[in-house]
C-alpha cells in the first residue's frame, strides 16, 4: 500500500528518531530506544475490530453505559465532529474526548499537547491560536480519506453534537492546565445543557472543579491505589475511572474494583476494546465502560 503524505512525514522523523537512538544506544542509553519504540508504536493507526454488545453474554438487565472513547475513532479520526456525529448515530450513551485551551482562549479538542500526531503540521496547541489551528488539516485517524480538509473540533461543537444525540458529555481535563478558565467549560455545558462528567489524572484539577460545580467527576488511573480511592473519597461525588487493561485492576476476581465499591465509590473503566472484557468489568460492577469499537 501506498504511503500517504503524512505517514512518509512520520515515517522520516521516527526513522530520525531511531537512528539518533541507536547512537545513544551504543553509549549505554537503551531507555533512548524503548522511548522512541513507544513513540513509533504510539503514532500507528491501530486496526479496530468492531463489535456489538449483542454479541456477549450482556442484556438489557445489566446496569452498565458504553461511552465512545475520543468519539467513535475506530470509524472516523479521533476527536473529530465526524467521530462524535458516528458516535451519535450508533447509539452511544456518552462521548468522551479531551481539551486544550488555545492561546487566545477556545477550548478546542484534542488528545495530545501537539498536532504532530494527527495533523499535517505540528503546532503547540496552548501556544496558538484558534485562526492558526484552522490552517492545519487532519491526516491521520481511520477513514481519513472520506474527510477532506478536516479542521479541529472546538468544545462548543462537541457539545452541540453531544445535544443533537443525547450524548452524555465526559470530559478530560489535562494535567494542571488552565485551572482559572474552567468557568468557560461550565459556561457551554450551561448553554446547551448537555450532562457531563469530568475526568483527570490530576487530583487537583478535580479538586479546582469541585469548587465550580457538582457534577460527577472520576479520578483517573492506571493502577488502583488505596492512595487514589482516599483522594476520591475526599471530593464529593467523585468516583474512580481504571485502566482495565492493567492486569493487577482485575487480579484476584476484581479485588481492587470490588475494594472501591466497597469504600462506597463508582468505578468507570477506560479502555475496553473486547467483549468478554467488558463482560467481567460489568460482573465486578464497572458501570461506565469508555471503548473505542464496541456498541450497543
Amino acid at each position: 500500500m501506498a504511503l500517504n503524505d503524512w505517514s512518509k512525514t512520520k515515517l522520516a522523523v521516527t526513522a530520525a528518531l531511531c537512528a539518533g537512538a541507536a547512537g545513544a544506544a551504543a553509549a549505554g542509553t537503551a531507555y533512548t530506544v524503548k522511548k522512541v519504540v513507544w513513540f513509533h508504536n504510539y503514532c500507528k493507526l491501530v486496526p479496530y475490530e468492531i463489535k456489538s454488545v449483542k454479541d456477549s453474554k450482556l442484556t438489557e438487565e445489566d446496569d452498565f453505559k458504553i461511552i465512545a472513547h475520543r468519539g467513535f475513532r475506530a470509524v472516523a479520526p479521533e476527536n473529530t465532529l465526524p467521530a462524535y456525529e458516528a458516535a451519535g448515530k450508533a447509539g452511544y450513551w456518552g462521548a468522551e474526548c479531551d481539551i486544550y485551551m488555545t492561546k487566545d482562549g477556545v477550548w478546542v479538542l484534542h488528545h495530545d499537547p501537539v498536532t504532530y500526531r494527527m495533523m499535517d503540521r505540528s503546532r503547540i496547541l496552548e501556544q496558538s491560536t484558534y485562526s492558526e489551528l484552522l490552517k492545519l488539516n487532519y491526516k491521520n485517524g481511520h477513514n481519513i480519506d472520506e474527510y477532506e480538509d478536516l479542521k479541529i473540533c472546538t468544545l462548543e461543537d462537541f457539545f452541540i453534537t453531544c445535544a443533537k444525540y443525547n450524548m452524555t458529555a465526559t470530559i478530560e481535563l489535562k494535567y494542571n492546565r488552565n485551572r482559572e478558565y474552567y468557568y468557560k467549560i461550565l459556561a457551554l455545558q450551561e448553554k446547551y445543557k448537555v450532562p457531563t462528567t469530568y475526568i483527570a489524572f490530576a487530583f487537583e484539577d478535580l479538586q479546582k472543579l469541585r469548587t465550580l460545580c457538582d457534577a460527577p467527576l472520576f479520578l483517573l488511573v492506571d493502577e488502583i491505589t488505596q492512595e487514589a480511592i482516599d483522594k476520591a473519597k475526599s471530593l464529593e461525588n467523585c468516583g474512580i475511572s481504571y485502566n482495565c487493561n492493567i492486569k493487577a485492576n482485575l487480579a484476584n476476581d476484581g479485588e481492587m474494583i470490588k475494594k472501591i465499591h466497597a469504600e462506597g465509590l463508582t468505578t468507570a473503566s477506560w479502555t475496553c476494546d473486547e467483549l468478554d472484557l467488558m463482560e467481567k468489568l460489568v460482573g465486578y460492577g464497572t458501570k461506565f465502560i469508555t471503548t473505542n469499537c464496541i456498541t450497543y
